[in-house]
């Protein structure tokens, strides 16, 4: 089961056979703590969709675009890929190819710290092509991404490659946008 916590079940509010001394409100007083050497992450908040990112508008893909990434390094960290599948079609295959390695390291008992993507420049025509999707640029980075074992030992670090610029296509459908396909341009 992949939660938030970095695939480790969460603290619940009570435990069953618990006194009147437990406190129901444990679980919402718990602190947000990204990955370090110290343990994985746990209780990581799940990015919020920002309003614009719900408009059929050029505006709207490119606030989808960086809630989408936004997604997509919250799941490098915490192997809860659920929020970023439910925006993601399953056809993309670039996407399932990272969601693939970033599952693997976690299930040799290891967790990333970083991997984080800052997205730079956008540009679209917003314009359907024949497929009824809209195409996008996007100049995006990633931060240092360092693996460690179960016992906080630093395996190795990748640094942060220099930004590149990725074309995505997204279709808006149902009121949301879906990005289905995320790569380098085509003849890059």
């Amino acid at each position: 089961m992949a939660t938030a916590s970095g695939g480790q079940p969460s603290a619940s509010a009570t435990t069953v056979g618990e006194g009147p001394s437990a406190s129901p409100t444990a679980a919402a007083t718990l602190q947000p703590s990204p990955a370090s050497s110290a343990g994985p992450a746990t209780n990581l908040p799940v990015p919020v969709k920002p309003a614009l990112a719900g408009e059929n508008t050029a505006e709207g893909l490119e606030a989808f675009t960086k809630y989408w990434f936004e997604l997509f390094s919250y799941g490098y960290e915490t192997n809860d890929w659920a929020p970023f599948e439910a925006v993601t079609d399953p056809g993309c295959r670039t996407c399932a190819k990272y969601v693939d390695i970033v599952q693997s390291v976690y299930e040799k008992s290891q967790y990333i710290e970083g991997g984080e993507f800052q997205v730079g420049d956008f540009d679209t025509d917003f314009i359907l092509n024949t497929q009824g999707s809209v195409q996008a640029f996007v100049s995006n980075g990633q931060s240092n991404i360092t693996f460690y074992s179960a016992s906080g030992e630093a395996i190795r670090t990748d640094t942060a490659p220099a930004p590149v610029v990725d074309v995505i296509f997204a279709v808006f459908t149902d009121d949301a946008w879906v990005l289905l396909d995320y790569g380098k341009p085509e003849g890059t």
